[in-house]
């Protein structure tokens, strides 16, 4: 139920960018995306945080464009990343494709341009910070 209320969340915001959100936190540095099964896109990140504390759970979304500014879509990042100050998280999912999703299988990495909202991080202080 969880995820099916996830993944809603998350296809509703896929058309902009959600705003009251940390945008500069993360970064996507890689990312790659292949076939899996004909319904769903397996999609890898590499991720690096620009937090100066380790987090140790995290509400994020990475957002995929292409060259045009179209949106292609959007998946989760976490929740429950462990990323040591300033360090890289690497994620791997499997994630239904819709039409645009779809299109990061055919699509030159340089005509995809990647973005990241983060909306809540815990640290592994125990600190919280909400955007």
């Amino acid at each position: 139920m969880f995820r099916l209320f996830l993944i809603l969340c998350v296809f509703a915001s896929s058309e902009t960018k959600a705003t009251g959100c940390n945008e500069t936190m993360l970064s996507i540095t890689d990312w790659s995306a292949g076939q899996a099964g004909e319904e769903h896109v397996e999609i890898t990140l590499d991720v690096q945080s620009h937090a100066k504390k380790q987090i140790r759970m995290l509400k994020a979304v990475a957002y995929f464009y292409d060259a045009l500014d179209v949106p292609l879509g959007a998946i989760p990042i976490g929740p429950d990343a462990t990323i040591p100050a300033g360090g890289r998280y690497y994620e791997q999912l499997t994630w239904p494709a819709g039409e645009n999703l779809k299109r990061l299988l055919h699509l030159r990495k340089q005509d995809v341009k990647t973005a990241t909202c983060v909306k809540a991080v815990l640290y592994e202080d125990g600190s919280k910070e909400t955007f």
